[in-house]
């Protein structure tokens, strides 16, 4: 039974990751408090598990032209410095502080993520525009309600 509870971790961990959201934030929750694994171990298991489930998403965010590829060797070259001088000192931190430290972090995100929300809703940003065309051409009058278009029939932007 326990089996197939982590098996149901992970898969909503995938499917958290493959919407870009990061699953971790998902994941290590249900494995240290729901499955009762030593928060080191779910680090672990949630870093081998992105690993693999990072690499058919980052493919089809390629074959789909969604990766700005500047903006990707910037960030990752960064993220894997961070990785690396964060993961040498984690080995030595107990659990518990870890546990806690990610927790904050947590409870930082959603104020932060609120407060931006509530933000853009005062904001009312009526006049949404996408930056870029959609990889897949369809009509946007099907899609929305407010009659207009965001692209003309020759795919440019109005």
């Amino acid at each position: 039974m326990n089996a197939l509870w982590l098996i149901l971790a992970g898969a909503a961990g995938g499917v958290i990751a493959g919407m870009g959201m990061g699953g971790g934030t998902l994941t290590i929750p249900l494995l240290t408090l729901a499955l009762d694994v030593e928060q080191k171990a779910a680090q672990a298991v949630n870093l081998a598990a992105f690993v693999v489930m990072s690499l058919p998403v980052l493919a089809i965010h390629i074959k789909n032209k969604l990766v700005d590829f500047p903006a990707f060797f910037k960030a990752s070259s960064a993220a894997l410095i961070g990785c690396a001088v964060c993961a040498w000192f984690a080995a030595d931190v107990p659990a518990q502080i870890l546990s806690k430290c990610f927790g904050g972090f947590l409870i930082a995100l959603g104020v932060w993520q609120g407060a931006a929300a509530i933000k853009n809703k005062a904001s009312d940003k009526k006049g949404f525009v996408p930056r870029h065309r959609p990889p897949i051409r369809f009509n946007c009058l099907v899609l929305c309600e407010s009659g207009g278009a965001y692209y003309d029939e020759g795919g440019k932007p109005r």
